[in-house]
């Protein structure tokens, strides 16, 4: 495959679920992107991808929602976030469902992962993970989302989820020199995001000390729309192929196991239908 090509994937919280069900078809081919740019529960599907660990999503995400929730009122009652991020990131990778972190790092694919800087508002992109706590803690401090999660520190600096900063990380692409990029989005075409004044007044009361996040999240909405059009520019372009859910999405706190794992194979068959395609675009055979 071509050096200057690459996937993108937004995030989304369990609607990434269709993103991973993307990647495990295109793992299934033995289509490796060479670069891989993503953010949030994005970048928790493309460790997987990196590692080639096929299906191993369902294992860490879904199937453990149909014996012991890690998602709810309970969790946040007993964790402080809505989601056991402890569960997500330590136990898993490191005991339940193992993470192939020698083949991840042997890997020849270029991973660019990044998190929102609270003293700045910006992001900052990873993309060299010396060693496996390194990763996981950048993956979850770029999953960490305003509220529900507390913040995470890397190197120091106080980071939170991706998203708030860079939802659709298509110029971070196109600054690195992708040329073609497959972009991955978890909601339907004709969605757009509409500034919340609820949302803002909440970052502004309990983000107080860091006020240069509360100033990048009032126009997160507009950021947000921004990206859009210019993927739909790039898509007239030819310069990115778009690939997105066609059925109704999830919530991003869906926890109803078989709710997921339907949107997980809608991604898996979208991938399917549209590969001769994404072939044509990329120029192989």
């Amino acid at each position: 495959m071509l050096t200057n090509s690459g996937i993108v994937l937004e995030g989304g919280a369990f609607r990434s679920i269709f993103s991973a069900g993307v990647l495990d078809f295109f793992l299934d081919e033995a289509f490796h992107f060479p670069n891989i740019i993503t953010l949030s529960a994005g970048a928790y599907a493309a460790l997987n991808y990196v590692s080639k660990q096929k299906g191993r999503i369902i294992q860490t995400n879904i199937e453990p929602l149909r014996n012991k929730s890690y998602v709810g009122l309970k969790t946040f009652l007993r964790t402080g976030g809505l989601f056991d991020m402890d569960f997500l990131f330590d136990r898993i990778p490191n005991e339940l469902v193992p993470f192939d972190y020698e083949a991840f790092f042997a890997s020849d694919q270029r991973l660019v992962m990044h998190a929102t800087n609270c003293l700045t508002g910006k992001a900052i992109y990873f993309d060299t993970f010396e060693n496996k706590e390194r990763l996981m803690d950048i993956c979850r401090a770029s999953n960490s989302m305003p509220f529900i999660a507390p913040i995470v520190k890397v190197d120091e600096v106080p980071l939170l989820d991706g998203g708030i900063y860079d939802a659709i990380p298509i110029e971070k692409a196109m600054e690195d020199g992708i040329e073609k990029a497959v972009v991955v989005f978890t909601r339907n075409k004709e969605y757009r995001k509409k500034k919340r004044w609820f949302y803002q007044f909440m970052i502004k009361r309990v983000y107080y000390k860091y006020p240069r996040l509360v100033e990048i999240a009032k126009s997160r909405a507009e950021r947000y729309n921004r990206a859009l059009e210019l993927v739909e520019q790039l898509e007239k372009e030819g310069k990115v192929y778009v690939i997105r859910p066609t059925q109704p999405t999830i919530k991003n706190s869906e926890s109803n196991p078989n709710k997921l794992m339907g949107f997980y194979e809608h991604g898996y068959q979208t991938a399917k239908e549209k590969f001769t395609e994404i072939k044509d675009f990329l120029g192989v055979e």
